[in-house]
């Protein structure tokens, strides 16, 4: 059997970027455009045609492969339907067609595309995908998601800012850096792209200038431009009378490249000195300065500047938590994350000027995640986990482990990493060397806490047809080119 049928195959259930679609009658033509729509306005995924949902409940997996023959029409009609798509998906029509056996049935594996310029709709609706099924978007929600996934671009809008305001120090040091004649803020900012007319013909400085060079950004702009810092017990947020918040949360503000810095010592500060908790007991932290640095650079340089809200740093016994308003943008879902370089970026003009200070925070060379992979897998802890929708709807949380990895989860991991699709505590044993199922269970059931897999159980089989994959459960397209 081919390899790309074996995977579908082993697929438990269906998921947010992974659905079974067979051809039996007519009003699957919506439902598929609809699943179409959702997938792309997400984070892309994979329509199967001609084989049934795996919680339909056969006894043989086979039995499940009823082939596009059993409607032609509609797998046309679809094709036909797919032109309508607003604006267009280029490239994914006709979808790549694989023989399960020598026979004459025929299953179509139509991958589909993350969005990375605007939302598609079809039928005058735009859509996004939830675990399972679609939601339609209401205008507001429109606005509010085309910030947060990057479309529309928070630094480049003009901001009624006195230009004055930004001729500080650090706006002195900048342009110095970049040995710019200046000839006064205005013209500076202006021939830099900081600064635009606007419909009145005035000059009005962008977001991103106000970020870079203003003392006081966040009491300018009436946003939320800061970073907060919290510290706890334990390895949960408790909100009871008492409280397992260490002391005040820590807020800082100022120009970007000050937040950044400022952020970095402050939090190394408490990493090195580890957190008192009632007993007595000092947890000592052993997260990679570099990755801790980096998570913090990339939150402030990343994150979705028209959502009013500061930036979360938690830091708890076990982990620390950078949270950071904004999905991710473009292209990057949490399967390619620090794999991929993203097409652009969601504050472009930002990150351009941003590099321009002496001492930048950032390269703009793609270094950020995958130095954080480096740092703790030289360290022997587990690799940064990346949070985000549908678990949040308007941010990215990473997550770094202060835990040495175990050796088993190596072996999990490079196995899937590889072979791609799912695993089950059987297949575990037989990677790690443990016998006892007891065991191998509590280690999946912490890796499942952890997020590092995700658990699929199928509402018609019992824990015996209990599987598990990576946590970024996307399609992988290897299989159906093998």
């Amino acid at each position: 059997m081919h390899k790309f049928i074996q995977y579908c195959l082993s697929i438990p259930t269906e998921t947010r970027t992974i659905e079974f679609k067979r051809l039996g009658t007519k009003s699957v033509v919506r439902k598929v455009l609809r699943s179409i729509v959702a997938m792309s306005n997400t984070d892309g995924g994979l329509l199967v045609f001609g084989i049934d949902d795996p919680e339909k409940g056969v006894s043989n997996a086979n039995d499940r492969i009823f082939g596009i023959e059993e409607n032609l029409e509609v797998y046309d009609e679809i094709g036909k339907e797919i032109r309508n798509i607003i604006p267009p998906i280029t490239g994914i029509w006709p979808p790549q067609l694989v023989v399960p056996y020598d026979d004459e049935r025929r299953v179509a594996g139509l991958f589909v595309p993350k969005a990375t310029e605007s939302f598609h709709s079809w039928g005058n609706q735009v859509l996004v995908r939830l675990e399972k099924g679609v939601k339609t978007l209401s205008p507001a929600e429109i606005v509010k998601f085309s910030y947060i996934k990057g479309f529309s671009k928070a630094d480049r809008e003009l901001v009624d800012v006195d230009l004055s305001l930004l001729d500080t120090p650090l706006l002195k040091e900048w342009s110095e850096a970049r040995q710019i004649a200046q000839k006064g803020v205005d013209d500076l900012l202006f021939r830099t792209g900081l600064a635009r007319k606007n419909g009145e013909g005035e000059l009005k400085p962008t977001r991103a200038a106000v970020l870079l060079f203003s003392d006081f950004p966040n009491d300018i702009l009436d946003d939320k431009t800061s970073i907060k810092i919290s510290q706890y017990t334990g390895s949960l947020e408790r909100i009871q009378e008492t409280p397992n918040l260490i002391g005040v949360p820590k807020i800082i503000n100022g120009p970007l490249i000050k937040q950044i810095s400022e952020a970095h010592d402050y939090i190394l500060n408490i990493l090195r000195t580890g957190v008192r908790i009632p007993s007595g007991f000092v947890t000592q932290y052993r997260i990679p300065e570099r990755s801790v640095k980096e998570a913090v650079t990339n939150a402030v340089i990343h994150r979705d500047y028209h959502t009013k809200r500061d930036i979360e740093i938690r830091i708890f016994e076990d982990r620390m938590e950078v949270i950071s308003p904004g999905l991710l943008p473009y292209n990057i879902t949490p399967k390619n994350i620090g794999r991929e370089r993203a097409d652009n970026y969601r504050n472009d003009l930002l990150v351009k000027h941003l590099r321009e200070f002496p001492s930048p925070p950032n390269l703009d060379q793609n270094e950020g995640v995958r130095a954080m992979r480096a740092e703790m897998h030289s360290a022997n802890m587990y690799p940064p986990l990346f949070w985000t929708y549908p678990h949040s709807e308007d941010s990215v949380s990473v997550v770094l482990f202060n835990e040495e990895r175990a050796t088993e989860w190596e072996r999990v991991d490079s196995f899937l990493q590889k072979k791609g699709g799912y695993i089950n505590n059987t297949k575990v044993r037989e990677l790690t060397g443990i016998a006892d199922r007891s065991k191998v269970s509590r280690l999946l059931k912490k890796w499942v806490e952890r997020g590092f897999l995700k658990r699929y159980q199928p509402s018609t089989g019992g824990y015996k047809n209990v599987r598990y994959a990576l946590n970024d459960d996307a399609p992988d397209q290897r299989a159906m080119n093998e």
